[in-house]
């Protein structure tokens, strides 16, 4: 397993942890520990956003954290500050920026290509010696980019993805004239819940048979259908980090849980499968972004 699939896979346990602990309500404990101790930030005063915002607020609430900071190793160090008690308390957040590369069909040309990178991050509350300053901003960083390539609305326009938004209660994808419906934008009540909602369905999207042929599973209840809704709800998640995007859990969806944990029971290595296979189809949607990007500078 690759140290993506890693990261995933742990952040997808957690988070499914969660939901079997708390059922519908289950991001109630992480937004308890935002409104005690504040909203996760690194140690530039940068909020962290999307999964990565989910993640250390789960961790900051079963950890009783007392402080919302975070950095890693070196930048503890850069700061002056010592880290104590910390072995094994680190915490993996990822990042996508983006970088050149040669294209494949134009050496001449050059194509920008989403990066992937992993870090380990540790709370102040293992921190001695830190006086509360921060990290300047050094311009050589690479950071978190994508969304200045792509917004979201610009992102999914690029996937060609037959997308009918209008008043109505449900969103879902039907495969049969692959095409996703979705409430109209009015309808939620922040651009969390209309680009998390979205991005699930997208996911769905990308099994169709002419794209990765996943098998969606055609009763409601069936280990197939419970698989593919973890598999759905797992890439939004993902796709959120990318974009920045926080998605709420919706409710409707967790009337699936149950049917998730009996999978996982029966499997235990259902999460890896479903957490590779997520990552597989966020892949696609990025890559369907990149492909449009080379056409543009061809």
């Amino acid at each position: 397993m690759s140290k993506k699939q890693e990261v995933m896979v742990e952040i997808s346990n957690k988070v499914i942890g969660m939901m079997k602990d708390h059922g519908v309500k289950w991001s109630r404990p992480w937004i308890k520990a935002v409104q005690e101790t504040g909203q996760p930030v690194s140690a530039k005063n940068r909020e962290y956003t999307g999964i990565n915002r989910i993640n250390l607020s789960l961790n900051m609430f079963e950890r009783e954290y007392t402080s919302p900071v975070f950095a890693t190793f070196k930048q503890w160090q850069s700061l002056d500050a010592k880290l104590v008690d910390a072995k094994g308390k680190g915490i993996k957040v990822f990042f996508f920026t983006t970088t050149m590369v040669e294209s494949r069909e134009n050496k001449d040309r050059k194509i920008a290509v989403p990066c992937f990178k992993v870090y380990t991050v540790f709370n102040a509350d293992h921190v001695e010696g830190w006086n509360g300053n921060w990290i300047e901003d050094e311009k050589e960083e690479l950071t978190q980019e994508w969304k200045d390539l792509h917004n979201v609305d610009e992102l999914i326009a690029q996937t060609g993805a037959a997308i009918r938004e209008h008043n109505s209660n449900q969103a879902f994808y039907s495969p049969s004239i692959d095409k996703i419906n979705m409430p109209s934008r009015q309808q939620f009540k922040n651009a969390e819940g209309f680009y998390g909602t979205l991005f699930h369905e997208l996911i769905h999207w990308t099994g169709h048979k002419s794209r990765e042929n996943r098998k969606f599973g055609i009763r409601h209840g069936s280990d197939q259908y419970a698989f593919e809704e973890l598999i759905a709800e797992l890439g939004s998640a993902m796709l959120s980090g990318i974009t920045k995007v926080e998605a709420e859990p919706r409710e409707d969806h967790a009337i699936y849980l149950n049917n998730w944990m009996q999978c996982l029971k029966d499997n235990p290595q259902a999460i890896v499968k479903a957490a590779s296979k997520a990552e597989k189809a966020s892949q696609f949607i990025l890559d369907c972004a990149v492909q449009e990007k080379e056409l543009e500078v061809a």
